[in-house]
């Protein structure tokens, strides 16, 4: 952890003076906001060190178990908050069930929803911006499928609903049903048009997301699903391999505290800073978890120059290699390629005169496999 940052701020102050909040229309949807200083050099870090994780090469087998890892933890924080009882554990089961190519068994509830999550981990990098409300709807449908069976998937609300404790007491009133349509649209072409940077932009659409609860159960899921989009979106490609709804999450109080105090005031810069200080956390840990598996620093400049090349190309002929480090031995670069295979960052496509090769990503073949399956 940079010393500048050694934890998150004290939160607890910001609070709404009583429950329950009520969501305010915004229309049109034109949020105002100041940050200090502080915040450019955390976003500063965070790009830095995003940038960094792109740097980092590990063995194909290596990287798998890490992403897993990442996509496991997010999976489990995110649905343990809206009632998911499963374990980390038995989400890592899961998630290793399905990054391995097997078939998951399709069940309610639960195990569905878990499934559902998976899936659109993989798939997500397909909605590219701009947005319409059809891109929202789709996240739904593709998380609630199977999950609530008083759910109609990807489809906005057309009751009214707020938020209770258990004790029943009401915490939350969401926009009218009426309004849901109309407010989407307007928060909708604020985000195509944002003049702010990547975190700023995911956060506040996050919390007007969450505000309106265009829908009648999965609000939570989707909205956070579509945070991570927006921020690999607009920038932070890397957050996927980052476990940071363990960091906005496990303190729920100050979650939802922060989440009601901004409904409260108007004001989205207290949210903002916890939701970037969580996310220089959690992109901490990941730099240091892959930098203790990188290769990279064991390999000579032919070498690292032939995998850095490799990753930005779909494959590479021998004589394509021989072009990217001109003046050496063919024996010796065959035996740099045979070595890169051995480590698990190259792979061989077929053999002699059509033999190619290309660098070995873990995802490939388990994105093409979730499309066809969609």
């Amino acid at each position: 952890m940079p010393d500048i940052y050694p934890k998150k701020g004290d939160y607890s102050r910001f609070r709404p003076m009583g429950y329950p909040v009520r969501h305010r229309r915004k229309i049109p949807f034109e949020p105002k906001l100041s940050l200090d200083l502080r915040y450019r050099e955390i976003i500063k870090e965070i790009r830095k060190l995003d940038s960094k994780l792109d740097s980092f090469i590990l063995g194909s087998s290596d990287y798998l178990e890490l992403i897993k890892d990442a996509y496991s933890d997010n999976i489990h924080w995110s649905t343990k908050l809206e009632g998911n009882r499963l374990t980390l554990d038995e989400v890592k089961e899961m998630t290793t069930r399905f990054t391995s190519g097997k078939i998951v068994e399709v069940k309610t509830g639960p195990y569905q929803e878990i499934l559902n999550h998976l899936y659109s981990f993989i798939t997500q990098e397909e909605l590219s911006l701009p947005w319409d409300v059809e891109t929202l709807k789709a996240v739904h449908h593709v998380l609630m499928r199977g999950v609530n069976e008083d759910v109609v998937p990807g489809v906005f609300r057309d009751v009214e609903v707020s938020v209770k404790g258990k004790d029943g007491t009401e915490y939350f009133i969401a926009a009218p049903s009426e309004h849901v349509q109309t407010e989407m649209e307007s928060l909708i072409d604020w985000l195509n048009n944002s003049p702010y940077d990547e975190i700023v932009t995911a956060t506040v659409f996050f919390h007007e997301f969450e505000s309106i609860h265009p829908f009648k159960d999965g609000n939570g899921r989707t909205g956070r699903t579509l945070f991570q989009i927006l921020l690999q979106e607009l920038g932070l490609k890397n957050c996927k391999l980052c476990k940071f709804e363990k960091e906005m999450l496990s303190d729920s109080q100050t979650y939802y505290d922060l989440m009601a105090y901004t409904d409260a005031t108007g004001s989205y810069s207290q949210l903002v800073m916890y939701f970037a200080e969580s996310l220089l956390n959690a992109y901490v840990e990941a730099v240091s978890i892959f930098q203790s598996k990188d290769r990279l620093k064991e390999m000579d400049e032919n070498t690292r120059t032939i995998v850095q090349k490799s990753k930005a190309v779909e494959r590479f002929t021998f004589n394509d290699a021989m072009q990217w480090i001109p003046g050496m031995a063919r024996n010796a670069l065959r035996r740099d390629l045979d070595n890169l295979v051995e480590m698990d960052i190259l792979k061989k496509i077929g053999r002699t005169k059509g033999l190619v090769y290309s660098f070995n990503d873990p995802l490939k073949e388990l994105k093409l496999s979730s499309k066809k399956n969609g």
